[in-house]
């Protein structure tokens, strides 16, 4: 998976390693995880039988506890791991804050010492009442200090040291009591036992981690996070029967974080350990109960309610007679039952917990209440008499009532029985979604190398349709990008050209406020009289040569900064132009030959600009006459100061009298030129010479479209030699991706065959993966030659296009052809001279004689190719190629017709001497894509369009 790019990140790869490595690993860790006082050593002391761990409330708990498998009991042994002298001084840091005391540098002489003082201090001044929690952290550090210096030798600086048991000299027995040891298991960081139990087989690990809720906060968070981590095998959760307040949210939490665990599964057994505690009391085993119903109910694993404490000496008591040792009083409970310095024999919290149960509804009251309840004899009286009575029933009984055996015997059967199976069964739950993609992608891979061309001709001949392909959409998509050119103009989104008309609009602006400032009286009566041949003219005429002036200074202007414009769009279309992938594939498809594009876009500029010539010398010639607004301000002081001076100069006959008039002329000017010069630019310039764009632009590339089209003959010419002589690299490529594909298949099949066969043997059938079954089709490429349809008996040369039959079309010179016909073309006349065409060849029916040119027929579909669509017409075959569909683009032709569909199409061409009849149906499209969007409707108004499609028909 991970070397195919394209499957990359579909999958989550880490969880089905994870998944993997567990089904396969030889190492299968079980985490016991719970509160510091929940019992998980006791009952793995009671899973194993035998007196392992320390089970008391105390440090020794904070330790981790490896359990692993021993292959004979000389080889068992203990390998103890410490703490590293940084870590015990974090440990003496965290005590001394809890108890408010100052922290000393435990390296320092004599600093341990006074530490040590005042935790004895605090000790003393709790003594005689019940111990309080800071005394047991005080008894915590004063252990933790004690450890450090008689194990100093063992403590590295800053690394864990491990030691085993020979190291230490000490034999199997006397290591498991050095870990018991408060002082010593204070400074040991790991505990690893090696024991001959036949649970333990085949790499199950049983993991004893500190509380969730232990003293030492970074013992805690050990444990979570050794039931966050993805790679736990399985857990064990132990939780107390009688649990209340932090506990039970501690205990909330954990179950929170295994369920998040998508790593652990359903491998988690949950456990409510003191289970005795209820039976005493029916209010906490209703609590109990309901707890369990609400949360615990859809628990793959069932739910597990031990005594283990009970459970587990009980179990031990079964190979001990009263006369060895008092029932264990003498032997396994001796520590506990050593006399205290009162003389009075102590009882151990096995014969408290014992009377309890015998105490409780498990038992019938009438049996035992008399002598659990007897003032005259102490606790260890009462339990010889009860043992002595009913001997080993009472104890199987409560081997029976403790639930250990249950519990025993579903860890076993999981461990011994189910495991291996259940994780290969994930394994390949897991995986076998990888592996249909993975089986579907080789598939596919292999069956589009396989449909690729196995022999030259095939290939030469698949690319060389892939070209004809190419020129469509080079033609197609040239005439988009004027489309759009143009579309950009219209709707003044074209931020360049907007730009260029602006600089056109504000150097007209300057120029027309710079010839009215530079008007002149006596320029203008010189210029008025030389223009007349006259020494002397109307002073009314010097106003009219203002004008004339103006308006030819203004044409100058308009003309110029046109002539700029234009240029500037044409250049950036030029360059846009060569820029795009069409123009580069037309240039290697005709060998540097691009049609005459840029060419011709050249010589519309040139039409253009004349044409931008004319049109300003139009709109210049309006500027000559005044505007009527200009004899709307009689009231003007202007005007009647105009008037006045005109009247004074009329009379002294004195044209410099007029001089004094120039200022309210020049205002008159500017009144009547600013509103001419604002209709031009804002209304009548720009959009005029956006509409000459639109008809210049548009109409040549239609025409090169066409022409484009036409030179499919051509650019096969041009690539058949290159395309033969890559032809063989190809193939050469084909078989080599083929032996590669085949390869990693194998590879994939023998990966599957290996799991499939750990199925088998697991009898797990059910779960089995699919292998890819071996390719046995033909080699023969399954490439649709479109050039040839064989059920039809049609020449290979026969199916290009209708257009491209004449070969020699393609060396014409571009102004001998012209594709695109007017609406105005006359209609031609369907005479039977002018349209009759030779008779097809022997491999044509003999109906084709009664076809002809222009002719509309309905045929029923036989074959859909990529390209071209076979159509029988009534035993004669004619040929609907893509292009021919319709004048918008046609995606793929298998998605529009099928076989056995009855259409109508019009006859194009009839070639008697290529075997060939061309359909169509584009030219039965009233507007662009009509066909692909509603062919029933251009199917039945056919006979209607006739008239029409006649005038589209290519010229024979």
């Amino acid at each position: 998976m991970e070397k195919e790019p394209s499957l990359k990140g579909q999958h989550d790869i880490a969880a089905i390693k994870a998944c993997r490595n567990k089904a396969i690993a030889p190492r299968f860790e079980i985490v016991f995880a719970g509160t510091y006082s929940a019992g998980k050593s006791m009952l793995i002391n009671a899973l194993l039988g035998q007196d392992l761990l320390y089970s008391s409330t105390g440090h020794a708990t904070g330790i981790e506890c490896y359990i692993e498998y021993a292959k004979s009991s000389e080889e068992e042994r203990v390998d103890l791991t410490f703490l590293s002298t940084s870590e015990v001084q974090e440990e003496v840091n965290d005590r001394c804050k809890t108890l408010k005391l100052q922290s000393v540098d435990i390296t320092q002489e004599g600093a341990i010492k006074k530490l040590r003082e005042q935790c004895e201090k605090i000790t003393q001044e709790h003594k005689g009442s019940g111990k309080t929690e800071k005394e047991g952290e005080a008894d915590g550090l004063l252990a933790l200090l004690k450890g450090f210096e008689e194990n100093r030798e063992y403590i590295d600086s800053s690394n864990n040291k491990t030691y085993g048991m020979e190291e230490l000299n000490l034999s199997n027995k006397k290591a498991h009591d050095y870990a018991r040891r408060g002082k010593n298991s204070a400074v040991l960081k790991r505990i690893k036992y090696y024991c001959h139990y036949p649970l333990l087989e085949d790499g199950n690990v049983l993991v004893d981690l500190p509380g969730i809720d232990a003293p030492v906060r970074r013992d805690a968070e050990l444990t979570y996070r050794k039931v966050e981590d993805t790679n736990t095998s399985a857990v064990i959760c132990v939780m107390k029967a009688d649990q209340e307040g932090e506990a039970m949210q501690a205990e909330q939490k954990l179950t929170e974080a295994i369920r998040e665990n998508s790593g652990i599964g359903d491998r988690v057994f949950y456990v409510f350990n003191r289970i005795d505690k209820t039976w005493r009391d029916p209010k906490l085993k209703q609590e109990l109960d309901d707890l369990i119903s609400e949360d615990f109910s859809n628990t793959r694993r069932g739910i597990y309610e031990t005594s283990a404490l009970l459970g587990f000496w009980a179990s031990q008591l079964k190979n001990i007679s009263e006369s060895d040792d008092r029932w264990g009083l003498d032997t396994i409970f001796k520590a506990e039952t050593s006399k205290g310095s009162d003389g009075v024999e102590g009882t151990p919290s096995f014969v408290l917990e014992f009377l309890d149960y015998c105490d409780s509804d498990k038992l019938p009251v009438d049996k035992f209440t008399d002598i659990v309840r007897r003032k005259t004899q102490t606790k260890n009286e009462q339990y010889l008499e009860i043992i002595n009575r009913y001997k080993t029933s009472i104890i199987e009984q409560l081997i029976q009532d403790s639930g250990i055996q249950e519990f025993s015997n579903a860890i076993t059967r999981y461990l011994t029985e189910e495991k291996r199976p259940e994780l290969f069964a994930n394994l390949a739950s897991d995986i076998s979604e990888l592996c249909n993609d993975l089986r579907e992608f080789y598939l596919e891979e292999r069956r589009q190398w396989k449909k690729k061309p196995a022999n030259i001709a095939e290939m030469t001949e698949r690319d060389l349709v892939q070209i004809e392909k190419e020129v469509w959409e080079v033609g197609e998509a040239f005439y988009r990008q004027i489309e759009e050119e143009i579309k950009l103009l219209v709707m003044d989104s074209c931020e360049d050209f907007q730009h260029d008309f602006n600089n056109l609009r504000q150097n007209m602006q300057e120029n027309l406020t710079e010839l009215i400032k530079n008007f002149s009286i006596l320029d203008a009566f010189a210029n008025t009289c030389r223009n007349h041949r006259h020494v002397t003219a109307p002073l009314v005429a010097i106003l009219g040569q203002a004008f004339y002036d103006i308006a030819n200074g203004l044409e100058d202007v308009l003309v110029k900064e046109s002539e700029i414009l234009i240029v500037s769009f044409f250049q950036r279309l030029i360059k846009r132009v060569r820029k795009q992938k069409y123009h580069r594939q037309l240039g290697n498809l005709l060998l540097g030959d691009d049609c005459g594009i840029v060419q011709d876009i050249q010589d519309i500029q040139i039409k253009i600009i004349e044409g931008v010539k004319v049109l300003a010398s139009a709109e210049c010639v309006f500027y000559i006459i005044e505007s009527p607004d200009l004899y709307d301000y009689e009231d003007s002081v202007w005007l009647y100061q105009f008037r006045e001076t005109l009247q004074e100069a009329s009379n002294s006959r004195d044209v410099k009298r007029m001089v004094e008039a120039e200022e309210p002329i020049r205002q008159l000017l500017e009144i009547d030129f600013q509103a001419k010069f604002k209709q031009t630019i804002e209304v009548n310039f720009g959009s005029r010479i956006i509409k000459m764009l639109n008809k210049y632009l548009l109409s040549m590339a239609e025409n090169k479209r066409q022409l484009i089209w036409q030179q499919s003959a051509r650019a096969r010419a041009n690539k058949r030699q290159a395309i033969e002589k890559e032809a063989q690299a190809k193939i050469d490529e084909r078989n080599q991706k083929l032996r590669e594909v085949e390869l990693k298949i194998s590879d994939y099949n023998q990966a599957v065959e290996g799991i499939n066969s750990c199925l088998e043997a697991m009898k797990l059938d059910d779960y089995k993966l699919g292998i890819i079954p071996e390719d046995n089709s033909s080699v023969t490429s399954i490439l649709t030659n479109t050039n040839s349809v064989d059920s039809n008996n049609i020449p290979p040369e026969s199916a290009s296009s209708f257009d491209s039959e004449n070969d020699s079309s393609a060396t014409q010179s571009y102004s001998e052809i012209n594709p695109v016909e007017s609406d105005d073309s006359p209609e031609p006349e369907a005479s039977a001279n002018q349209l009759a065409r030779p008779n097809y060849q022997a491999a044509q029916s003999e109906s084709s004689k009664k076809l002809e040119r222009g002719e509309l027929v309905e045929g029923r579909v036989t074959k859909v190719t990529p390209d071209v669509v076979v159509v029988d017409l009534n035993g004669t075959v004619g040929l609907l190629h893509i292009k021919n569909v319709s004048d918008a683009f046609v995606k793929s032709l298998p998605d529009l017709f099928e076989e056995a569909q009855l259409i109508k199409v019009m006859i194009v061409t009839l070639n008697d001497d290529k075997g060939r009849i061309s359909l169509s149906t584009k030219v039965l499209e009233n507007y662009k894509g009509e066909i692909l969007e509603n062919m029933e409707q251009v199917m039945a108004d056919a006979e209607a369009r006739v008239p029409k499609a006649l005038k589209k028909l290519p010229k024979p």
